[in-house]
């Protein structure tokens, strides 16, 4: 009876992970009119319950317009009808290419693998790529890396960007779709470069992620650079995780993002505290600490945990690339003088880099950065959790 449960939980995960993956498209954009064609095999064409055009191919153009919470449907021109949802699906087991167009407003033009679902919403056009999931992670490396890095570190970001997605799937599922494009989830830009140098990366990891000693995804979270430490998980966000745990990062010293600088009006800084923090700035000791800040190591705080003022609040609030920064008095100014770039939990980029660069497997970079972790085959993760 237990080998029974293993194998249908077995089947059931491997089903789970064939279905498309229901990424929200264009999300910063109100779009009211745009036009779509085909790239690549052949597409039908239907609304909620009928096929409306068998075979759509390159030589086809679709148009879809907002109206009064409804999709006006054109085929080359020629007026369809209005409906709630369409779906444009791939007819063909060759892979799919369709390019979206923005008309009102214009944007350029971006092109997608699989099938497309669209509806209206929030007095627009909304877009939903359901697209293979390792497709997915293919679009976002080349949209959150881009092209000219090692075939390790892609498959470093393909690791946690497999992991990361599977933790937050349902992050959106009360508006249609699993995630976004966008930063708040992981940007996606659909079909970029083709860059085999990714698509190797992708297909040599397939199915790996990382997870925690209870089988739960971790959150795989990275930044730009650490400045040569990371952070404490809960020392930026609220709960403590095991795997998160600020270390020393010398791989990240030397980076694109390692240092940087910025200047302040001393007098806006000390209204900004005395008015956001009720901070006393009449108080000499305390006025000369908020403007001698020194961080050697990674604080939570400004000045010290008494005050409870948080870096990271700062840090939103005067645009700081991190809040591993120190404050140098220089007169009418201050000079922020910080390190790193990003929120500092988890996986440097920079440093990731660098040590591929040094020798170091994609493996090894993932443990340095996530603590006490494993790497399994997210298809396997049920048996792990039934064992």
């Amino acid at each position: 009876m237990r080998l029974v449960i293993v194998i249908f939980l077995i089947l059931i995960s491997n089903l789970i992970h064939s279905l498309d993956f229901k990424i929200g498209i264009l999300r910063n954009v109100s779009i009211k009119k745009a036009s779509i064609f085909v790239n690549k095999s052949h597409y039908s064409l239907r609304s909620s319950n009928n096929l409306l055009f068998k075979k759509l191919g390159p030589e086809n153009r679709v148009d879809v317009v907002y109206n009064n919470e409804k999709i006006v449907l054109k085929i080359d021109d020629k007026y369809v009808g209005k409906f709630d949802t369409l779906k444009l699906y791939n007819v063909n087991k060759d892979t799919g290419i369709f390019e979206l167009k923005g008309i009102l407003p214009n944007f350029k033009s971006r092109y997608y693998y699989d099938n497309l679902t669209i509806y209206p919403q929030s007095n627009s056009i909304s877009f939903v790529n359901n697209i293979g999931f390792e497709k997915y992670i293919i679009g976002v490396l080349e949209s959150e890396v881009g092209l000219g890095k090692s075939e390790d570190f892609y498959k470093v970001h393909a690791i946690i960007s497999r992991t990361y997605a599977l933790k937050n799937q349902y992050k959106f599922i009360h508006e249609g779709f699993y995630l976004t494009d966008l930063v708040n989830c992981q940007v996606y830009k659909g079909n970029m470069y083709k860059d085999p140098t990714i698509i190797n990366a992708v297909k040599s990891t397939r199915n790996l992620i990382l997870v925690d000693e209870n089988m739960d995804f971790i959150t795989a979270s990275y930044f730009s650079n650490s400045g040569g430490q990371t952070n404490n998980v809960e020392d930026v966000w609220n709960k403590a995780l095991p795997y998160l745990r600020s270390i020393h990062d010398p791989y990240s010293m030397g980076g694109v993002n390692y240092v940087w600088e910025k200047s302040i009006s001393k007098s806006k800084w000390l209204s900004y505290l005395k008015n956001k923090f009720q901070y006393p700035v009449n108080n000499v000791e305390a006025l000369n600490a908020a403007l001698n800040f020194k961080q050697d190591i990674r604080h939570k705080f400004l000045v010290d945990w008494v005050y409870q003022i948080p870096l990271t609040e700062i840090r939103k609030d005067w645009k700081l690339k991190s809040t591993y920064f120190s404050i140098i008095d220089q007169g009418e100014t201050l000079s922020f003088v910080g390190k790193g770039f990003g929120h500092g939990v988890g996986l440097s980029q920079e440093g990731a880099m660098r040590m591929i660069e040094l020798g170091y497997d994609f493996l090894e970079v993932l443990r340095f950065y996530y603590t006490d972790v494993h790497l399994i085959d997210m298809k396997m993760r049920d048996f792990y959790i039934i064992d």
